[in-house]
């Protein structure tokens, strides 16, 4: 574990957490004295023997979880399945929601009053996390409609990236990976089940790029090993599994395409249930399309002021015009980034914003071919689990080899001077690298293993324009218009995935939805928009940001001047990606509303 330093010297994440709740002014006023301390009476009594059997049942689901998914297990630092696909077979599956169903009759067992309160917190949210396993493996079921969930390369690059054995140990689980490649794909054509058009699409021009990227990149990852005999049976594994690859493609092209006809839609209900089983929030859905639409609102009346400044009379199209060749070309993308990365650190560091745990870097590379056309960048970083292995990539897709110049043009105008600096405050400092940080020393193993992504990535969107507000880029209205830009798109994600998935929106609308109110670029709104489809709740990024900074905003009310912002973001990023609603609850005198 990575030693604790500058805000969390002497803090434990519990204690820092429970020093801010004390501090609040009028808490120890809720209660009259008797009645307060027969609730503290309550509160400081506990039941080991029942923490220790919730402790022990939490380990035991996730190693449970773990062999049916071992990708899973490798992402999250756990390596006894490393060498390990899924099993998707009817039986497997049906074992596996029998272990999920058993699972919540014992955790119903469990006597949650009997937990202390930072155990109740856990139990909550291993409950809600239990359900939505169910949720997915009983409703979802994507491993039916989605070709792109045998897409090997996903399972291999955490055995490449991540050093957490040597290199020979690594190399023999990807040869096992490779072996079972062949069982996988052809189970995969036996599962398949009309799949929407798209994700067929989709999977036909990503498949390919695995064995490419495997053929360039296990060479250079690998020269320290020797041993002839490990390299003569990566190759045997390596030609099985790129003959299987290439059935696979051509059969996605000749016979899965055709009868790809499957809807990607979720519809309301099934939105309402993932969106409390994933995030824990139950606000209903034309609330939320409401409360989105206002942060749209907010954000676009802002933008226009920023453009003002950057074009003095001037629209957000003459500002578009005028920063929107401001990008590093292709070939030294990824080292502006790097640079750029260090200063968002040190400044985060130095102005009280948030305080780094730890001296360790993440680094910028090109995104794997194999993932390339989901996202513009991300970050790769070490299972929550993982002891050895703790290299973070910060990951930006470039445009593809086979674009023209002109599409190529279009593309690296999304990485703008002002852009480029948002998602990378997003991605690294003071964003998702600087949360796994801290997350991985979370309390209990329930926080390491469970969360949500309204949390972590709520926290990426949050920090962009928090930072900028706490002073970083010295009031550079191209930052701050870059920023905007970003808030934006996320923004519109927040309306294109409720009304593609609850409201009948087309993706054709959806892309000119990012078009009107982001100002993007076709071929970029066309991208986002698809994402719609793979990522129906990609509306976690606003949803999550809004509650932080409503968060942050009734803890400062509460604490008055005793109010630090570098250790209530230090310590929420000290509980893993617990969901906002339990944030209130552990933070707050009043739970009150997330949103």
């Amino acid at each position: 574990m990575t030693d604790r330093r500058l805000t969390l010297a002497s803090l434990a994440p519990l204690a820092l957490a429970f020093s801010l709740l004390q501090a609040a002014p009028g808490a120890a006023a809720k209660e009259p004295p008797k009645e307060a301390a027969e609730a503290a009476s309550k509160r400081a009594a506990h039941f080991p023997l029942m923490e220790k059997r919730f402790e022990q049942f939490v380990r035991r689901y996730v190693h449970a979880g773990f062999a049916f998914d071992p990708p899973h297990a490798t992402n999250s630092g756990m390596h006894a399945f490393d060498a390990k696909l899924p099993d998707y077979a009817p039986a497997a599956v049906a074992q596996e929601e029998r272990r999920i169903r058993v699972a919540l009759t014992e955790l119903e067992q469990i006597d949650r009053e009997q937990l202390d309160e930072m155990g109740k917190i856990d139990f909550d949210l291993y409950r809600r996390t239990i359900e939505g396993d169910l949720f997915e493996l009983t409703e979802e079921r994507r491993w039916e409609t989605d070709p792109g969930r045998y897409n090997v390369g996903w399972a291999l690059d955490p055995l490449i990236s991540q050093q957490f054995a040597p290199p020979e140990a690594r190399l023999r689980s990807i040869v096992g990976r490779l072996n079972e490649t062949p069982r996988f794909l052809a189970q995969a054509r036996e599962i398949l089940n009309k799949p929407p058009r798209l994700f067929t699409e989709f999977a036909i021009d990503e498949f390919p790029g695995t064995i490419s990227y495997l053929e360039a990149t296990i060479p250079r990852a690998f020269a320290s090993v020797k041993d002839r005999g490990l390299w003569s049976e990566y190759e045997v594994a390596l030609k099985g599994a790129k003959a299987a690859v290439e059935q696979h493609v051509a059969w996605m092209k000749e016979t899965l395409l055709p009868r790809s006809d499957g809807s990607f839609v979720l519809g309301a209900e099934r939105y309402r249930k993932k969106l409390y089983y994933d995030e824990m929030v139950d606000t209903p859905l034309d609330t939320l399309l409401s409360i989105g639409a206002r942060e749209l609102d907010r954000l676009e009346n802002r933008y226009r002021a920023c453009a003002a400044k950057l074009v003095p009379g001037g629209t957000v199209a003459d500002a578009l015009a005028k920063v929107r060749g401001n990008h590093p070309p292709k070939d030294s993308l990824l080292a502006v980034a790097s640079r750029l990365l260090e200063q968002q650190r040190d400044f985060s560091i130095s102005s009280g914003f948030l305080a780094m745990p730890s001296e360790e870097r993440c680094t910028v590379r090109a995104t794997p071919e194999f993932a390339a056309n989901r996202s513009f960048a991300s970050l790769d970083s070490p299972g929550p689990l993982e002891t050895k292995g703790r290299k973070g990539y910060y990951n930006i897709s470039l445009p593809a080899a086979d674009w023209d110049s002109a599409r190529a043009e279009q593309y690296l105008q999304g990485f703008g001077r002002g852009p480029l600096s948002s998602v990378s405050l997003h991605e690294a400092y003071p964003g998702h690298y600087a949360h796994y940080l801290y997350g991985r020393n979370a309390t209990s193993l329930a926080r390491k293993t469970a969360g949500c992504g309204s949390f972590a990535e709520g926290w990426g969107l949050y920090v962009e324009e928090a930072m900028l507000d706490q002073g970083y880029g010295g009031g550079d209205p191209e930052l701050e218009f870059g920023m905007l830009k970003w808030a934006l798109v996320r923004a519109c994600r927040f309306q294109v995935g409720l009304r593609v998935h609850t409201k009948g929106m087309t993706l054709e609308e959806a892309t000119q939805y990012f078009q009107d109110h982001a100002g993007m670029e076709p071929v970029n709104a066309q991208r986002e928009a698809y994402r719609a489809a793979f990522d129906p709740t990609y509306l976690v990024y606003t949803l999550g940001a809004l509650q932080i900074r409503k968060l942050r905003d009734d803890l400062k009310r509460a604490q008055g001047a005793s109010f630090k912002l570098g250790d209530f973001h230090a310590t929420i990023l000290s509980q893993g990606s617990l969901p906002v609603v339990l944030l209130r609850r552990m933070l707050l005198p009043e739970e009150g509303s997330s949103l």
